[in-house]
């Protein structure tokens, strides 16, 4: 595996970055660590020697003065930077810095998790009634560092949604402007959808051109080739009475389809990549600074009105100044982070930490996430499932380089489909599906290991676990239940900005026990698809013998089995939100308004994940992008 690494990262030319030291001399060993730190010290260092050719004597640089400050170079702070410089002088603060090339590699995605130089890392605090067995009882939050935010490290699955989810924020928000019909359009503005270019073959996703966009700057596509076990998976989803169709546009029933990906020739496209990289250099009204971690936003004294920000750099504390206004799009966990260390939030938490409380606000206090667990391994007995020894070849690396297809440009995420629980029926919401199932084509790994770092589970369980069938063909689903009612708390954990922030999901925690009755039932309904649908009886495929360890003195299969097997297998789908929910101003829930102001301040915005007043029932990237889209708006007319 190591020299199909080194082989990617010649091809996609990393060596122009750090040299060819890597290449040439580092040999038959674990490169991926090495080719990340090299790229990120060499980035840093550039970044830093210009750093010192425009500071001041060598002490500090002259302070930046801007329209616009956009903090956070992620999916929705890469489109605002995007769209008010078209109009305005704007400056973007990004914590992190350049991408490694090795990203853009979708078949590297798991590989890329959970590497400092590329993802925060972030450890949750330990759970009591879930995450049971991870290390210390905490789950891993992944969330990308650097130019791209999280879209350098996701599946790159583009799902938008159900209507249903933004009708809800318009109910919400008393504000019909977030209805579907509505922000349908702010959808489309960032597409280039297409289903049928460049080399696609076989199943490809169903795709309405009336909601759709094709002269967008993100390209959106399905994938190069026909992911391993994607067509049985369709066939049993529809036995299963969930059909095939177009989950990018209105569906009021179970539906379920091949992942459209971020991708552009089989390679990653990041928000960063399709909106700032195109017109950086072009247009001067867009400065973008890496390495610059915001602390905190500044207000003109004796004031609310925010005026810039203050940030730290290469060991330096800065200062930049907004004429205008200061947007915080640093995601649902950066965010609240940069309001509470600016006394917005809580008056009582930050009362403890000795934070003088500017605004009393909920900031942090509506933490949402989509939780699951895995159903499988399914074990088949054709050889059709993706075995890396087969399949992560020297012409796999070719096709990927050369042609854009090949197993390299498919990321964990294949298909997935979408249903409806028993609860979503009888409380009336049978059109809303809202359990989330991607399935996992991928043969059980060698390294049971590697399992468990990617998640924190503890190695003996994993060991224990997949050791008994590694190398056998599988599929796996992994369950979400879409509308949680879990609320977790995101908290500082000291008025020292370097200290990373208390994360509380408190997943399972809701007090009608709702969110785990609805996780267990899916998990029984995909356990019967996966061994019943005609499609997979072909394939002889029977869930693995092996009960999950912690859960074996329960009867195998049993509803107990899967409680407790959610309860201790217990999985983050990444979704993090709601941190800084909009809302109207009178509301106690509110942290910004429906122009995603934030209350009682004058020149402070959030445009982000974490202004979502309810998660949608999908993945959020598609939604957070369109966040960026709706917020530039309101920005620009309220500046034009």
């Amino acid at each position: 595996m190591d020299t199909l690494v080194i082989q990617l990262a010649v091809g996609l030319g990393l060596q122009n970055y750090i040299g060819w030291f890597a290449p040439v001399l580092l040999g038959m060993m674990n490169v991926i660590p090495y080719l990340l730190a090299l790229f990120f010290y060499t980035d840093k260092s550039q970044s830093y020697n210009e750093y010192l050719s425009h500071t001041d004597n060598g002490n500090r640089s002259p302070d930046l003065q801007f329209d616009f400050i956009v903090v956070g170079g992620g999916s929705a702070g890469s489109v605002v930077a995007s769209r008010l410089s078209k109009h305005f002088s704007v400056l973007l603060l990004e914590s992190g810095g350049r991408a490694n090339p090795l990203t853009t590699v979708p078949g590297m995605h798991s590989a890329m998790l959970g590497r400092r130089e590329i993802d925060y890392r972030y450890l949750t605090v330990p759970q009591n009634n879930s995450c049971l067995a991870c290390n210390n009882r905490q789950s891993l939050w992944n969330a990308g560092h650097g130019l791209g935010g999280s879209s350098i490290l996701n599946a790159m699955a583009y799902i938008r949604g159900h209507p249903f989810d933004y009708d809800s924020w318009s109910h919400f928000t008393n504000d019909e402007r977030w209805k579907y019909e509505n922000i349908l359009p702010y959808f489309k503005r960032s597409e280039e959808y297409c289903d049928n270019c460049e080399h696609n073959t076989g199943v490809i996703p169903s795709v309405n051109p009336k909601f759709h966009g094709v002269e967008g700057e993100l390209p959106i596509r399905p994938p190069p080739i026909t992911p391993p076990l994607v067509p049985e998976f369709l066939k049993a989803m529809k036995w299963a009475s969930i059909s095939k169709g177009d989950v990018n546009a209105p569906y009021y029933k179970p539906i379920a389809d091949v992942v459209s990906y971020t991708q552009r020739q089989g390679r990653r496209v990041t928000p960063y990549n399709a909106f700032i990289d195109t017109i950086y250099g072009k247009r001067t009204t867009l400065k973008v600074l890496k390495y610059a971690r915001v602390i905190q936003v500044i207000f003109a004294p004796g004031t609310s009105k925010v005026i810039g920000v203050k940030y730290e750099r290469f060991g330096k504390i800065e200062v930049a100044k907004a004429n205008k206004e200061v947007i915080l799009s640093a995601g649902a966990i950066g965010t609240p982070k940069i309001l509470l260390l600016s006394g917005v939030g809580p008056e009582a938490d930050l009362k403890e930490l000795k934070i003088p409380c500017r605004i009393n606000l909920p900031v942090g206090r509506n933490l949402q996430d989509h939780v699951g667990t895995r159903v499988g391994p399914f074990l088949i007995d054709k050889p059709l499932s993706l075995l890396p020894e087969r399949y992560l070849t020297e012409d796999a690396v070719n096709q990927f380089l050369q042609n854009g297809t090949g197993f390299y440009t498919l990321t964990v995420g294949r298909a997935f489909a979408l249903w409806t629980s028993t609860k979503a029926l009888n409380s009336g919401e049978g059109e809303w599906p809202d359990i989330i199932s991607p399935m996992a084509s991928n043969a059980v790994g060698q390294n049971s290991a590697a399992v468990a770092e990617s998640s924190n589970m503890r190695a003996d369980i994993m060991k224990e676990f997949l050791d008994p069938v590694k190398g056998k063909h599988a599929f796996s689903f992994t369950i979400g239940y879409g509308r949680p009612k879990s609320r977790g708390v995101l908290k500082l954990a000291s008025a020292n900005y370097v200290d990373e922030p208390l994360i509380d999901p408190r997943y399972y925690e809701d007090a009608e026990q709702e969110d785990i009755k609805v996780t267990v039932e899916a998990l029984e309904r995909a356990l019967y698809i996966g061994e019943n649908a005609p499609a997979y009886k072909r394939l002889g495929a029977k869930l693995s013998p092996i009960p999950f360890p912690p859960c074996k003195h329960t009867r195998f299969r049993s509803t107990k089995y899967w409680e407790c097997v959610a309860r201790q297998h217990t999985l983050t789908l990444y979704h993090y939100s709601g941190t800084a929910s909009m809302g109207p101003v009178d509301s106690p829930h509110a942290v910004v308004d429906s122009e995603l102001r934030v209350i009682g301040t004058k020149g402070l915005r959030v445009i982000d994940a974490s202004i979502m007043p309810l998660i949608v029932s999908v993945n959020t990237n598609a939604a957070t992008i369109m966040i960026g889209e709706r917020g530039s708006e309101f920005v620009i007319k309220s500046w034009l």
